[in-house]
């Protein structure tokens, strides 16, 4: 029997998130809705429900490490005929189980075996090396032989070439080596480095060669069978016991669930999401070779982002602040250090993505790494002055002192570039992002009537982003005693404000502008973007209510939660990827906003949307965005098709808005712990945090909603002031 090699697989383009080439071919989008995802560390794999990685497939699927796929196929099958599935979940993260059985087949002897009497139970298991465990169960009252089909294939892609790049040539695939019990696909890269894929048998197959092996299997009544499968990437390590490898990457888990705050409350449901997300968290941790980070999101971006570390590390603060300061060690030593117009970079810019692939390698990409992001570097101040307040950790601030002069440096040169008084940008680089704010693709920023704004484009939010990092370094300068600088700070915060509360108000619309365009012009299509500004604080009491309560119109709110762009806008599309779809942080900062505004009831509004669509997910899991359509009767969202889930933001997003919640504003420097407008939903009639970190102190606090009253008592405070307080503090 000769099984079919899937050749270098097809190329998909993905959504436009990261959408780096200024010309190509039309998108083809894959579907993943369904696919099933494991990962732990910087290894992930990405199936169909069978627990396959089928030939000729385009929807990326595989098994990948360092953006380079070492798994093209994966294919188990009865030879032609394909098991049908009764379960496939990766509920786990790092785990996954298939359960599957055979539909009405016919075996080599001849006999017919009836639908639904061969059990095949799949187990999946992924660390260092991928483990597999495949039982076969006879049901039938008669001895069966059946032959399992295992395909399999390495192509060695850069996930780049996934995205519709178009490679003059590639590396080598070196013939396979293979023997009774293993087989072993190889590829020199062009940039010198020999990536392998080593694959294993637990017993000889009846069959084997470069493209599959053929397993005969012989099973009495109600006879089980198993077989075992490791594929090991690179440095090919000695095989690791299934069990003993799902035993010691749950213990991770749990030991990582045990090093964050404790919260419980009286509604289980809520107590499963919340535990979803700090799973999450958990599983998107990468140790790179710069330092640990949070990876954005598998499957696409299971990379190092700036923006995207930076923003999970605020969401996180309350929760395990470890996070934040991984992630500003990390991007402090990638910091822009020269100017270098592929890269999008520059003295003192925090970067927008790093990948370590053999095309960025090569510099056929800019991503090694890539600096197009505007907004990385003053969320870079942000979290470093909130991380403060969080744990009083004045050693890790003045050790990134000179990064932070760096950062403040890059902000301070590139605001009024081109004329204007805003931090604005404009690509340079020829494979560069179009726009190089969170919404970035290329036709995310869009003017009242549709058009696309034109660069250089100041986007509203990041005026928000520098605002507050002026005020955020001033508190640390007068820390470190240099109040002079903090003054001057302070001076610019204020002027910036009075500023953008004029020039990005519209008037007729009774919000502000997503941007501000070339010559100034607004861009004045109604959008999330100045929802994230009451977050920051830019905005103005005066125009706040208007901007809360435009928010919540229908056009804006889909009852799942806030549109991206307004339904009403001529750019609107409920699966745009930023054009009316709804992102799960985009709605956490902004409840945030809410919170700090004292829009309570509309944070409650708005945290219900995201509870809600939270229950509604597989296993309670937030993907990275989904679509805007308007909330119906059967009270389910609809899926965006191509969703990383896993995301790291979407994660997040439960947890910042819990924080927003209980209204938990620390002061780690006066050993305080400010409690502000604590209003629990309907939904959660009782809290309790233990071991919340203030500084080097925790304090226990429980919450009781009574009567449409919140309550909140001290358990232990060791050491932690705990002040309730009406306003949020300037």
């Amino acid at each position: 029997m000769r099984l079919e090699a899937n050749g270098h697989g097809q190329s998909i383009r993905l959504p436009e998130r990261d959408e780096l080439f200024s010309q190509g071919e039309a998108v083809t989008v894959a579907d993943i809705r369904d696919a099933i995802v494991i990962k732990e560390g910087g290894l992930f794999m990405m199936a169909n429900a069978e627990g396959n990685l089928p030939p000729g497939e385009d929807q990326g699927y595989g098994l990948y490490k360092g953006d380079t796929r070492y798994l093209s196929v994966y294919d188990l099958s009865f030879g032609d005929v394909r098991p049908t599935v009764l379960l496939s979940t990766a509920e786990l993260g790092f785990s996954s189980e298939h359960h599957l059985t055979n539909p009405p087949m016919t075996v080599a002897s001849g006999r017919e075996i009836p639908k639904e009497t061969l059990e095949i139970m799949r187990r999946r298991v992924i660390d260092k090396s991928l483990h597999e465990t495949v039982q076969i169960t006879n049901f039938n009252v008669f001895p069966v032989t059946v032959h399992l089909r295992l395909e399999f294939a390495a192509d060695f892609l850069d996930i780049f070439e996934f995205r519709g790049e178009k490679r003059p040539r590639r590396g080598n695939l070196l013939p396979p080596l293979v023997d009774e019990t293993r087989v072993l696909f190889s590829y020199e890269g062009l940039d010198g480095v020999l990536r392998k894929t080593a694959f294993r048998f637990s017993q000889r197959p009846e069959n084997v060669s470069e493209h599959g092996a053929l397993f005969a299997i012989t099973l009495g009544h109600r006879e089980s069978q198993s077989l075992s499968f490791t594929v090991a990437v690179d440095d090919d390590p000695a095989d690791e016991p299934i069990d003993e490898a799902f035993e010691s990457l749950d213990q991770a888990h749990r030991n990582w669930l045990a090093s964050c705050t404790q919260v419980s409350t009286d509604n289980e449901f809520f107590n499963a999401i919340l535990q979803r997300s700090l799973d999450d968290i958990r599983l998107l941790s990468v140790a790179g070779e710069d330092g640990d980070f949070i990876a954005a999101g598998t499957p696409w971006f299971s990379s190092l982002f700036g923006r995207d570390s930076l923003i999970t590390s605020f969401q996180m603060l309350a929760f395990n602040p470890e996070i934040a300061r991984d992630s500003l060690r990390v991007l402090a030593r990638l910091q822009g250090s020269k100017v270098d117009d592929w890269r999008d970079e520059e003295p003192g810019k925090i970067l927008h993505e790093r990948r370590v692939g053999e095309m960025a390698a090569l510099g056929e990409i800019p991503m090694s790494p890539y600096y197009g992001s505007v907004d990385a570097t003053p969320l870079f101040l942000m979290l470093a002055a909130e991380y403060l307040s969080w744990t009083g950790d004045l050693e890790l601030v003045r050790e990134l002192e000179p990064n932070l002069m760096m950062a403040l440096d890059w902000i301070e040169n590139r605001v009024g570039w081109g004329g204007g008084r805003y931090l604005t940008y404009a690509k340079r680089s020829t494979k560069g992002l179009q726009n190089q704010g969170w919404k970035d693709s290329r036709d995310g920023i869009v003017n009242g009537d549709g058009t696309l704004a034109r660069a250089p484009i100041a986007l509203a939010e990041v005026q928000g982003y520098v605002y507050a990092a002026y005020l955020g370094l001033a508190r640390i300068q007068a820390l470190l005693g240099n109040g002079e600088l903090g003054t001057q700070l302070r001076r610019k915060a204020a002027a910036l404000k009075e500023a953008f509360n004029a020039d990005y108000w519209v008037q007729e619309e009774g919000y502000f502008a997503m941007a501000l365009g070339a010559d100034g012009e607004q861009a004045s299509a109604i959008s999330s973007n100045p929802g994230q500004c009451l977050w920051t604080g830019i905005v103005d009491g005066k125009h706040a209510g208007s901007v809360a309560t435009r928010m919540f119109a229908n056009d804006m709110f889909s009852g799942w939660g806030i549109r991206t762009l307004s339904s009403g806008s001529a750019r609107y599309n409920p699966l745009g990827y930023h054009l009316g779809s709804i992102w799960p942080h985009d709605n956490s900062l902004i409840g945030m906003g809410l919170k700090r505004h004292g829009f309570e009831q509309e944070l409650e509004e708005l945290a219900t949307a995201m509870y809600d669509s939270s229950r509604a997910f597989d296993y309670y899991r937030l993907p990275e965005l989904f679509s805007g359509a308007p909330r119906t009767a059967h009270g389910v969202p609809v899926r965006y098709p191509v969703a990383c889930r896993p995301q790291a933001w979407a994660a997040g997003t439960i947890p910042l808005l819990l924080q927003a919640i209980l209204g938990l504003v620390p002061d780690a420097t006066k050993n305080e712990l400010r409690i502000v407008r604590p209003r629990l939903p309907h939904w959660l009639g009782e809290v309790e945090i233990r071991g919340l970190r203030v500084g080097d102190s925790t304090v226990d606090l429980a919450y009781s909603r009574r009567g449409g009253r919140t309550r909140v008592s001290v358990i232990a405070d060791r050491g932690v002031k705990v002040v309730r307080a009406r306003n949020w503090p300037k």
